[in-house]
């Protein structure tokens, strides 16, 4: 059978990468009938008070502008038209313009929606909040994208969610996006990025969160933008492919990178002395996963043992090793590992993993099923593994995720946790269904008796990149 076709590739990933964006600042109204555009109602201004008072435009300028705030795009506009005063309320309110807010009755042609987003901004004298802009092709309106994104560096965008839809996937993204310099967060879907130099780097002084979406970004434009971003806290890459064909981090402001089904040659830590959190969602071929300078990592996961290769400190991190001082992360505290139990290989990783994070408080063991399993299991191995740190001190916690942990040395990997984590209070399993969720028992361990429970897996996108959950791989029910 043949494969999908590029067309049928991209209809499926366009929505996959709109699914994974955060939530807009207001919601995509329901779509409007042909009487509701021509005027037949306005939502809040539809009636007017019995009397004929317009009791509303005597409110503070300040609340007139938080009521505009929240109101979608089109109807945000249609306040200008009211009077001279609510033009004038409308022109000081930050801007907000989201293309999903200008679509009609089975959408709308790209030439309107294109037309109204530019007028929009043109007619705003500033700042712009936010623009979220998913459901435009711009192949045949280059010179209004560049106009538009001239505009919104003009007037100071602070948000910008800017995607085209392909085709083509290659796209050029005007130079000016370089100069959004108050832009605090950015996402970039299906675009080619502009070439830097020295003469003109991207100049993002403010940018905390960047996102790029199925986008080309060469390795020289790469580490050019991580250069000119000193505050970026937050970096997700998304569906990337062949550029950059490595995701090399070298900031000294990064908390989180977020790599989400890309299809790097290889993931490079070099030097990164405030981040926190290296996630990874992760499908293709093999790559090495290199910690060089971390000193504050935290959250580690999913480290997916078929995939990725560990090195640490210069050390590639194999089954049996001698773990030194220089091979560890001692920072450590949550770490997430995907694993088939079935293949020796793998599950062999475990311990000599588990002595590379000698302060580990949680670990999330994400059992998969094996393609080709080994015939034979020594599960003997498990019975003497000699003294691991973090089992003996800090491992309280573990989580199962998946029916796969029967295979192989699954059973014997939990009896050696339970045996010699010295400290461990919980062993948990992981459950979408709420039926299971006031599951209490326990269990005779190392530590003395250890707490059975059921918690409710939370993975995903969002959570990879949301800094205030404590743990992105689950949520314990109340």
């Amino acid at each position: 059978m043949e494969g999908p076709s590029a067309q049928e590739s991209i209809d499926f990933i366009v929505p996959f990468l709109r699914s994974l964006l955060p939530a807009p600042y207001v919601p995509a109204p329901e779509v409007e009938s042909e009487a509701s555009d021509a005027g037949a109602g306005h939502g809040a201004f539809a009636e007017a008070p019995a009397d004929g008072e317009d009791r509303i435009s005597r409110l503070p300028d300040t609340l007139l502008s938080d009521i505009i705030s929240r109101l979608p795009t089109k109807d945000a506009g249609r306040t200008a038209a009211l009077s001279t005063h609510w033009r004038r309320v409308w022109a000081g309110t930050p801007l907000l313009v989201d293309d999903a807010h200008l679509l009609g009755a089975g959408g709308a042609p790209a030439v309107p929606v294109m037309r109204a987003l530019s007028r929009c901004v043109a007619a705003h004298p500033g700042p712009v909040r936010g623009v979220r802009i998913t459901r435009v092709s711009f192949c045949a309106h280059e010179y209004a994208l560049r106009r538009l994104v001239a505009d919104l560096a003009d007037k100071d965008v602070q948000d910008l969610i800017l995607f085209n839809r392909p085709w083509p996937l290659d796209m050029p993204l005007p130079d000016d996006i370089l100069r959004c310099a108050s832009l605090d967060r950015l996402y970039l879907g299906v675009w080619q990025f502009p070439k830097t130099t020295a003469a003109h780097p991207p100049a993002f002084p403010n940018l905390r969160e960047l996102g790029l979406f199925h986008s080309l970004v060469p390795n020289r434009e790469f580490d050019a933008l991580l250069a000119n971003c000193p505050k970026l806290e937050v970096l997700s890459l998304v569906l990337s492919y062949n550029d950059p064909s490595r995701l090399r981090v070298t900031s000294k402001s990064l908390k989180i990178v977020v790599d989400w089904t890309s299809s790097f040659d290889e993931v490079v830590v070099e030097d990164a002395p405030s981040l926190e959190r290296l996630l990874f969602e992760s499908i293709g071929k093999r790559r090495p996963v290199k910690i060089a300078r971390a000193p504050r990592l935290e959250v580690l996961g999913v480290l997916d043992l078929d995939l990725h290769m560990l090195e640490i400190g210069g050390t590639v991190i194999k089954a049996g090793i001698n773990v030194s001082a220089s091979n560890m992360v001692p920072s450590l505290k949550i770490l997430a590992v995907k694993v088939q139990f079935a293949c020796n290989r793998e599950a062999k990783m475990l311990p000599t993993l588990l002595k590379c994070f000698p302060r580990l408080e949680t670990l999330h063991i994400v059992p998969i099923p094996s393609n080709s399993p080994d015939s034979e299991h020594d599960l003997s191995f498990w019975e003497h593994r000699g003294p691991c740190q973090c089992l003996e001190s800090h491992l309280e916690t573990v989580i199962v995720y998946g029916p796969s942990l029967s295979e192989g040395h699954g059973i014997e990997f939990i009896h050696y946790i339970m045996r010699d984590g010295k400290v461990l209070k919980t062993l948990a399993f992981a459950c979408s269904d709420e039926k299971v969720r006031g599951f209490r028992e326990s269990a005779e361990g190392g530590s003395g008796e250890i707490a059975i429970r059921m918690v409710a897996p939370r993975w995903s996108f969002q959570a990879a990149i949301d800094s205030s959950l404590n743990d992105p791989f689950y949520e314990v029910w109340d």
